[in-house]
């Protein structure tokens, strides 16, 4: 496989045993809470106020973090 990829065979073993990196799992559960309180105002808060309850609850991100995750995710307020 890493022949056709034409990546180094050690970076393809790599990548095999560990798929996701910790920064993607990480944006993977931010999103979900991104959805959990966009839903949860009816579809209203945008990034600031989402970063704003998320740094309540304890969770360390920036605001821009969270604009690009919503815009990944195609999360508007409304």
């Amino acid at each position: 496989m890493y022949r056709v990829l034409h990546v180094h065979p050690s970076g393809y073993y790599k990548w095999l045993a560990n798929p996701e990196s910790l920064r993607t799992q990480e944006n993977k559960v931010l999103t979900a809470l991104i959805i959990e309180y966009w839903e949860g105002s009816d579809k209203t808060y945008g990034s600031p106020r989402i970063h704003r309850d998320l740094r309540e609850s304890g969770e360390h991100c920036g605001e821009n973090r969270i604009a690009r995750l919503m815009r990944k995710a195609s999360i508007k307020a409304v």
